[in-house]
């Protein structure tokens, strides 16, 4: 899940749904914006407990210190924090992936080194300003740095009364689970009473919410989990209950309006396979722990693509994080049409433990975070032997995305020019023609992109590099029909913009001599 923009100006979880956009788009990665740190407090002042982490790692980077209990400015509120919830962004966060996030996240060490997003809690003083909160209000929503005894939040921002009916370790469950959930079914997923819906994951944070939101609009639901769960899934209100240690759904010969995918366990193409004509995939995430590099953003960038080939939408999911949408899930618990599901419980101190099972991937429901007023809390032990054979080392990490970053727009541009000098000492009296040379290099990379979007395997790889490859070499000869072709499967408006009134021009030429590579 990818959340776009949260209670301060651009925290981290807006950074990963940009980078995402910026990838599919131009092969960066993450909208981005830094945090908003929290308002010290005066040197000497109050302290507090916190989880930090100064090194990407496992879970053994993370060590709880006291820093310095924040002050509310005069339009913040400051939040006793009372429980907070685990998600997969808080390890993708601690790990520094997927590495091409680096860019955004630091290349060598953290730059936001407080960590956790959802939590509940009791507000225990406000800013002058503030008119919608005061003291002793129970309150629930999303800040970075909510692994900690306070948090401060702008009372405009992702922050809510709590039903009175939630304890808060449910309402610190909802922020991005909820939200997520929420706005793929309505918003990207549009669906509507009597629709057929499938949740693949149905067990998990986002799919225990997003079974019983699609049931509250009236959608017929199946849910996809594992055989431990099938009694959890049905009892939160599930029409039907795939075991996908027994069934494969992409087989079953059903059809649904509505695919939300959560584990990303089928290719893209198999889930297309079970959508209506006019069906709507949505992707939660794209990928597990495992996947490091480019990780969860590869996924996403092949539905994004393979979405322009298909009648079917098929869509990651950039959630936001809004006042409003809080507000309307908290409703849907006031009329306890929506209950959050919690797995385990944890303490702050064991946050290390809560992340390590979080990351085994068969959570059901939500890990949540307790902090009890009163209750000591032991550091946690921190193993830098441990956490730097976790994962990779950072300064590798760091000089692989500066040689990515640097290489993929540079090559390209360095073999035109040397191709382009050759081409012009063997044809003196031709103009240069280092876009051309440029433009076949970046269409050979994109054959191959195509070909691993299709996900037929090496095969189908194998025959768009050869195709493209082919159409690159007469394209750097000069072959008109090349050019056409060529132009027309880049699949880039742009390309053709350029290509229309650049090639134009190279047509109108006479060759004094015949074009030699």
């Amino acid at each position: 899940m990818i959340i776009s923009t949260i209670d301060e100006s651009r925290p981290k979880a807006a950074r990963v749904g940009g980078i995402l956009i910026t990838t599919s788009c131009v092969g960066a990665l993450l909208c981005t914006g830094l945090v908003m740190a929290q308002t010290p407090s005066p040197g000497g002042g109050p302290r507090m407990k916190a989880i930090v982490y100064h090194d990407f790692g496992s879970p053994d980077v993370l060590r709880l210190e006291e820093i310095d209990k924040p002050v509310p400015a005069d339009n913040q509120v400051l939040v006793r924090v009372r429980a907070a919830s685990v998600n997969p962004l808080d390890w993708h966060y601690m790990e520094g992936t997927p590495y091409i996030a680096r860019i955004e996240f630091g290349l060598f060490k953290p730059k936001e080194t407080r960590l956790g997003v959802d939590y509940a809690g009791t507000v225990e003083s406000v800013g002058k300003n503030v008119t919608q909160f005061k003291p002793g209000d129970d309150v629930f929503g999303g800040r970075t740095g909510a692994f900690a005894e306070y948090v401060v939040v702008r009372e405009d921002r992702a922050v809510v009364l709590k039903p009175a009916n939630l304890t808060f370790e449910q309402a610190a469950s909802i922020p991005i689970a909820g939200l997520t959930a929420l706005q793929a079914l309505r918003d990207k997923g549009k669906v509507q009473p009597g629709q057929k819906v499938l949740i693949n994951g149905a067990s998990g944070g986002v799919g225990t919410f997003a079974v019983q939101i699609a049931k509250s609009f009236g959608a017929e639901v199946t849910g996809v989990c594992s055989t431990r769960n099938v009694n959890m899934v049905r009892s939160i209100g599930a029409d039907h209950v795939i075991d996908y240690t027994k069934e494969d759904f992409t087989k079953s010969g059903q059809r649904y309006d509505l695919i939300l995918d959560n584990v990303a366990n089928h290719s893209l193409l198999a889930n297309r396979g079970v959508l209506n004509p006019k069906g709507i995939y949505v992707l939660i995430g794209g990928g597990g722990v495992d996947n490091k590099g480019l990780g969860p953003l590869v996924r996403p960038i092949k539905a994004l693509l393979l979405s322009k080939f298909v009648t079917q939408e098929m869509d990651p999911l950039l959630a936001e994080f809004n006042k409003k949408d809080l507000t309307i899930l908290s409703d849907l618990m006031v009329a306890r049409k929506v209950t959050p599901v919690i797995d385990r419980r944890y303490t702050l101190n064991e946050l290390p433990e809560a992340i390590r099972y979080l990351e085994g991937g068969h959570a059901r429901g939500k890990v949540v975070i307790t902090l009890e007023p009163g209750k000591e809390t032991s550091p946690v032990s921190f193993n830098r032997a441990t956490a730097s054979a976790s994962t990779l080392g950072p300064d590798l990490v760091g000089l692989a995305l500066i040689a990515i970053v640097i290489g993929v727009p540079i090559v390209p541009i360095v073999v035109a020019l040397g191709l382009n000098r050759r081409f012009r000492r063997r044809n003196p009296g031709m103009r240069s023609y280092r876009w051309g040379y440029s433009f076949s290099i970046l269409s050979l990379i994109g054959g191959i992109t195509l070909g691993l979007t299709l996900e037929s395997g090496v095969s189908a790889l194998i025959a768009c590099g050869v195709i493209y490859a082919v159409l690159a070499w007469f394209f750097a000869q000069r072959r008109h029909w090349a050019w056409i072709t060529l132009t027309i499967l880049s699949f880039n408006p742009v390309a053709w913009i350029i290509n229309f009134i650049y090639l134009r021009k190279r047509w109108a030429e006479e060759s004094a001599a015949p074009s030699v590579l």
